[in-house]
């Protein structure tokens, strides 16, 4: 049951002073500050703040532990669940989201045992630290310090389990696929029509676990610096090559034909080869998963002065024009997918990665004459890129 203490003047400044956002503020702000503070104490499992909710409280945790939940859901399809990515101990705060813009609840908290809280009216504090710019300075610095801290923490966290995950799930699935791979090559004139379809079409549901897979740990640690650190000269003629090939079993059991479109020959460029390489196998996978059976995709490629430029376009039903801006949100999936397989982070990869490399990437829909309202993805890479030796060099005769 919760206890709110209505005493609110026996919040001493030495208690508030034990907070990690609210330490090195001079005895009289402390005080001031208490004026608008109570104490609330709450039970084991009982929520404390509920995500999205409006953030009207900020929460100091004096004794017992805070688990600080998010709402996960993966895809439209996909039942959300809460799951825990934080614990908030004595002398940490729960709630800072009640400082900043739009004032509303990141997470959900919830006692993990019984918790004593002092509980700081937002709105007041917020009108305080306005009015007090010093004291608004030291708490928003902490508050900085605080949220890099945490969002660090649950990255790290984050990572390192999609890791182990990843590596348990992937060793048995890369078995399975060698394995129906042997049989479809090895036995390819013994085998029935119908038993040679349904173990291409094994195999093809394989490749896109692993796929998935592959993309949920890539979603977790696809920072910038790490991709830039692979720069290499590459051709992209090859990698497009390797692309093609690596959906070449869901074109062939969809009937769909992969045209190429090539410059007169492809000129070495410099990028992370094995992510544009991601980039190219994500939108000619989606090409071919939108495309109504026994229809084309066409992959192009031209050079300019300044940038190479690929585009990847397709025969399917398109985007719906107000969803055009959000495609390449990380998990979100079109209105008129229906029950095609896949999480929304095909895309949302794909930009990181161009966004990566000084790029572009958008999308347009096309009247194609078939019924259908093809999209096209075009991707701009410059052509002044640099490795990181080149940019070793760089930095040394700067130097000089």
């Amino acid at each position: 049951m919760l206890n709110e203490s209505p005493t609110s003047l026996e919040i001493t400044a030495e208690r508030l002073s034990r907070s990690e956002i609210l330490t090195n503020l001079d005895d009289d702000d402390l005080i001031s500050i208490a004026k608008f503070c109570r104490e609330e104490i709450y039970q084991d499992g009982q929520i404390v703040l509920t995500e999205m909710e409006a953030a009207d409280k900020l929460f100091l945790v004096e004794r017992g532990k805070l688990a600080l939940e998010k709402r996960i859901q993966i895809g439209r399809q996909s039942t959300p669940r809460n799951a825990t990515i934080d614990y908030v101990c004595p002398g940490m705060i729960a709630g800072f989201s009640a400082l900043t813009p739009p004032y509303v609840y990141s997470t959900s908290a919830i006692c993990v045992e019984p918790t004593r809280v002092i509980a700081i009216d937002a709105r007041l504090l917020r009108e305080f630290l306005r009015n007090n710019p010093q004291a608004g300075l030291i708490v928003m610095t902490h508050l900085a310090s605080l949220i890099g801290s945490r969002y660090r923490s649950a990255i790290n966290t984050l990572t390192y389990f999609l890791s182990i995950v990843s590596h348990e799930l992937r060793s048995p699935l890369a078995a399975v696929e060698n394995y129906l791979q042997t049989i479809l090559w090895s036995y390819a004139n013994e085998l029935s029509p119908k038993l040679d379809r349904m173990l291409k079409r094994s195999l093809v549901r394989i490749t896109d676990l692993r796929n998935l897979i592959g993309d949920v740990v890539d979603l977790a640690r696809m920072r910038p610096e790490q991709i830039q650190a692979d720069f290499e000269w590459f051709d992209p003629g090859e990698v497009g090559a390797e692309s093609i090939e690596d959906t070449r079993l869901l074109a062939a059991e969809k009937g769909i034909r992969v045209k190429v479109e090539r410059p007169p020959h492809f000129e070495v460029i410099v990028g992370a080869r094995r992510r544009m390489r991601q980039v190219f196998t994500n939108l000619l996978n989606n090409a071919i998963k939108f495309s109504p059976p026994n229809g084309q995709v066409i992959f192009r490629a031209w050079y300019e002065t300044d940038a190479v430029f690929f585009e990847v376009e397709d025969q399917g039903p398109g985007i719906p024009e107000d969803e055009l801006p959000m495609i390449f949100q990380d998990f979100f999936r079109a209105e008129n997918v229906g029950d095609l397989p896949g999480t929304g982070l095909g895309l949302s990869i794909a930009k990181k990665i161009i966004d990566a490399h000084g790029g572009q990437i958008y999308a347009i829909n096309l009247s194609n004459g078939t019924g259908n309202t093809g999209t096209r993805f075009t991707v701009k890479i410059p052509r002044n890129l640099m490795t990181p030796d080149m940019r070793k060099r760089q930095w040394k005769e700067m130097d000089l």
